[in-house]
């Protein structure tokens, strides 16, 4: 697509972003593209065939990509892949898996297959091995004696990035976004999960300028960990960001003030004069910490309750990253540009 977009897109009618799980249309159109990519020789200079009959050397002129080697490398480097294959078909020799040398060696059409789904882990680990294996040959031509086949070739690396890696940046991400998925391959070709719509720009505008390098470093390690793909790294955000909390409220310390001091004045210069509101934003202040204390955010005693699950630590990120946010902003500690 020219603009990246369908006409659903442009009349607001695309998917919401917000789906965490590859869905099977999501991973019949990844294994679409992969297939393509090794067809067209993008992973030949990674795992390259040499199967040119009139190649004298053997080993000068690329014809394609060495499918079995390109296989066996993915599975060392996505050991689950295997796992969900068998898991999912049931079929414990996997489609007549080959035994050579007492070494299993899994065919492409049976791991990159679109009957199965492999989960959202597993497949966005085969994405990120893909998209760092990835160079455009610089240029094909076809080979027509002793059977038709294609000659490859690739120029020397220069600093950045091989050529091709961005159209698959760019082909994952469109596809990605046609389904709704939560997920976007990044420019450091690591996938990264894309926050919760009503965090989204609290998240992109969240520069703080304290004089706190400390809270800064927190904050900022928070919002990093937050949107990552792993469900373990958000769930250190949150606690990443109550301890970031409670360092906040010593931002008004003085000579000699004490921390329920330095709360007050921070609430005093965030509330403009409004009695009503400071209370409001008072209150709030004392529900998140007794929130902090009561589950195991901070603390980690067999008295402290669990988060119910993903959904709720989404919730109570978004819901403190707002009033850190507000506060920092109110109080001059953001950056603004």
């Amino acid at each position: 697509m020219a603009d990246g977009t369908f006409y659903s897109d442009r009349i607001g009618r695309g998917k919401p972003r917000v789906a965490e799980e590859i869905s099977h249309a999501t991973w019949r159109g990844l294994v679409a593209l992969i297939r393509r990519y090794v067809g067209d020789g993008y992973l030949a200079r990674a795992f390259p065939a040499y199967d040119c009959p009139d190649d004298r050397t053997g080993h000068s002129v690329i014809t394609g990509v060495d499918e079995q080697a390109f296989v066996d490398s993915l599975t060392a480097y996505v050991p689950d892949l295997v796992s969900c294959a068998l898991e999912c078909t049931g079929d414990d020799d996997l489609f007549g898996m080959e035994i050579r040398s007492s070494v299993k060696h899994f065919r492409m059409a049976d791991l990159l297959a679109t009957g199965w789904v492999p989960d959202t882990a597993t497949a966005l680990d085969v994405v990120e091995f893909i998209a760092h294996h990835t160079e455009d040959p610089t240029h094909r031509s076809l080979h027509t004696w002793n059977g038709d086949h294609h000659h490859y070739s690739f120029s020397g690396r220069s600093h950045g990035r091989p050529k091709g890696q961005g159209e698959f940046q760019s082909s994952v991400n469109f596809l990605f976004a046609r389904n709704g998925i939560a997920f976007t391959l990044d420019d450091d070709l690591q996938v990264h999960r894309i926050a919760p719509p009503e965090v989204r720009s609290v998240i992109s505008e969240f520069r703080p300028e304290t004089e706190d390098p400390e809270l800064n470093a927190k904050l900022a390690d928070a919002m990093v960990r937050f949107i990552s793909r792993h469900p373990e790294h958000r769930r250190d955000a949150v606690e990443k960001l109550w301890d970031g909390f409670e360092r906040l409220k010593t931002l008004e310390f003085g000579a000699s003030k004490d921390k329920k001091t330095s709360v007050s004045e921070l609430l005093d210069k965030s509330s403009f004069g409004s009695v009503p509101y400071r209370d409001e934003l008072e209150a709030e202040f004392k529900k998140l910490t007794d929130i902090g204390n009561k589950f195991g955010i901070r603390h980690h005693e067999h008295s402290q309750v669990t988060l119910p699950n993903d959904a709720a630590v989404d919730y109570l990120f978004v819901r403190l990253a707002s009033v850190i946010a507000y506060v920092l902003r109110a109080t001059g500690r953001m950056a603004t540009s």
